[in-house]
């Protein structure tokens, strides 16, 4: 981009970048949450590739209130390493309200497995 040619940048990401004539850029990537045990990184896993499933159904109430779900449990375990029990008690009842929408969808047997070893 040249000075004055009125360009924007409207997101960078895993980059390193640098301002200005005497200015320096430095990369440094956060660790993954810690805590992350192996279920829990087959859940995240899971969540992630249901998300990505659910794109290619026709968009309900159901959809979209399971994807808000689980893009709260991906979050909290990209966070923090773990999810909540209480809010993957919530994901599952969504799953359940959302049984028919997509049943369809192996990833969704894969999210409820994870999920059950989980719980115990």
């Amino acid at each position: 981009m040249t000075e004055g040619s009125g360009g924007r940048v409207d997101r960078i990401t895993r980059s390193a970048v640098n301002f200005g004539d005497h200015g320096t850029a430095n990369y440094h990537e956060a660790p993954p949450a810690a805590g992350a045990d192996e279920t829990t990184e087959a859940l995240l896993e899971a969540v992630r590739t249901l998300r990505d499933h659910l794109r290619l159904l026709t968009e309900t109430d159901d959809t979209t209130g399971l994807d808000g779900e689980l893009a709260v449990v991906q979050g909290e375990i990209e966070r923090t390493g773990q999810a909540d029990p209480a809010r993957l008690g919530r994901l599952r009842m969504r799953l359940e309200t959302a049984a028919a929408a997509v049943a369809g969808l192996a990833s969704t047997a894969a999210v409820v497995q994870v999920i059950a070893q989980l719980a115990g």
